[in-house]
């Protein structure tokens, strides 16, 4: 499993966003694996560059990361938002809730 960069993009306010006091970052998850991963915008954290991490908000972007089962090779491409302006360092995609973490640096 492995990540790609990670840029910070502009917040697409959604119906669901209150306010515009938000951080977007696009990510990149590529399965690397030789197995099938389940890939959940839940299971991403942006960690800004004073090292505090950040919780994902669902629906508050209107380019989210899709929760998807990847095959070997597959890979997908959204958005994941956090509350709050903070200029981001990079992810973390822990695959499920307590597997491993890859961690991808914010350009």
């Amino acid at each position: 499993m492995g990540a790609a960069a990670a840029p910070t993009v502009a917040f697409k306010k959604s119906v669901l966003a209150q306010g515009d006091d938000y951080t977007s970052v696009q990510v990149t998850i590529t399965n690397n694996s030789k197995n099938d991963i389940e890939v959940n915008p839940l299971y991403v954290t942006i960690t800004d560059t004073g090292g505090s991490k950040h919780t994902v908000e669902l629906g508050v972007d209107e380019d989210p990361l899709d929760a998807v089962t990847l095959s070997p090779g597959e890979n997908v491409t959204g958005t994941v938002t956090a509350k709050g302006t903070f200029d981001a360092k990079y992810v973390t995609y822990t695959d499920g809730l307590i597997g491993d973490s890859v961690r991808g640096d914010v350009s």
